[in-house]
């Protein structure tokens, strides 16, 4: 098992050369639901942000086994302001994959998100959300990465794709890097929501299609109410069987930022027990970077016939 541990690129590509379908589910995190849960219920929801816990992700391939186990490192609350605690979903991250098949403590691949001025116009460097990808384990520190090991990066294109989210995927970052492929969501100034499956699509740069991410609805009453309750998500990816191992790598990072820019928040539930009023996130409202949310608040008149549903 060592030596084959050792060789941990050939390794992430032995598990992805044929693939052409990963299924990532995120894992379920009680104690940040029932942070979230308790703030919104005394009318603070602003603490539930002390709730907050680091990511972490199943992927699984065509035959259904676990292949990868995905870790995020993010600092929970620290002096600067790109904490968890401060600015999530924008924090800067870190994502470690590994192969728990294989080897449990040296990752194969990781990602590298800085923290981003997010939900407003992408118009400028320090609001378009990017991510870099390595191969091999990489520091879990914020730190400076070796810019040797890179194989790929995803940066949100000058105003995001207009009315419909698009991220374009190089090969390397910098100016002159021409896209490899781009990931535009199927949907028009309309984005996340639980109510029905949301596709973004690969394409080449000729525009033809390779492939799709799905992020899928709840599956049942089960799955509906963790989504009303955490911030669990399940997603699905389709490529090509012959893209090569280290583009499908890209893809699957290309994934979790999505994650992180549009269905960390998704579905968000709040029942304030003191004033007797809920909120509930329908979708968010998107035009060139800018994300809006569109809730439904409900005042639950306990003395009286009925309550009013108001919009925002």
């Amino acid at each position: 098992m060592a030596e084959v541990a050792a060789d941990y690129d050939s390794a992430l590509e032995g598990v992805l050369e044929d693939t052409s379908r990963l299924i990532i589910k995120q894992e379920v995190e009680i104690m940040e639901a029932a942070v979230q849960a308790a703030a919104n219920a005394i009318n603070m929801s602003a603490l539930g942000a002390f709730g907050e816990t680091a990511n972490k992700y199943d992927v699984f391939t065509n035959d259904g086994g676990k292949k990868f186990r995905v870790i995020e490192t993010s600092e929970y609350c620290g002096c600067n302001c790109t904490n968890r605690v401060c600015c999530r979903p924008n924090h800067a991250l870190k994502l470690h994959v590994y192969l728990p098949e294989i080897d449990t403590e040296h990752g194969v691949m990781h990602m590298d998100r800085p923290c981003k001025c997010g939900q407003c116009c992408a118009c400028c460097r320090c609001c378009r959300q990017e991510m870099s990808v390595y191969e091999g384990e990489g520091s879990p520190e914020l730190s400076e990465e070796d810019p040797s090991k890179l194989i790929g990066y995803i940066q949100q294109p000058v105003l995001g794709g207009i009315f419909s989210p698009k991220l374009d995927v190089m090969s390397r970052e910098g100016e002159g890097s021409d896209p490899i492929a781009s990931i535009q969501a199927e949907a028009f100034c309309c984005i996340a929501g639980i109510c029905c499956d949301h596709t973004f699509t690969i394409r080449d740069p000729s525009g033809k299609k390779l492939g799709k991410i799905v992020k899928e609805k709840p599956d049942g009453l089960a799955n509906l109410a963790k989504e009303l309750a955490t911030d669990a998500d399940n997603f699905t990816m389709h490529v090509p069987p012959t893209m090569k191992p280290q583009e499908k790598g890209v893809m699957l990072a290309a994934l979790h930022l999505i994650d992180y820019m549009f269905f960390e928040n998704e579905g968000d539930f709040a029942c304030d027990v003191i004033n007797a009023k809920c909120k509930f996130k329908c979708c968010d409202l998107y035009c060139c970077g800018c994300v809006v949310p569109c809730s439904c608040n409900c005042d639950c008149c306990c003395s009286g016939g009925g309550g009013d549903d108001n919009y925002d």
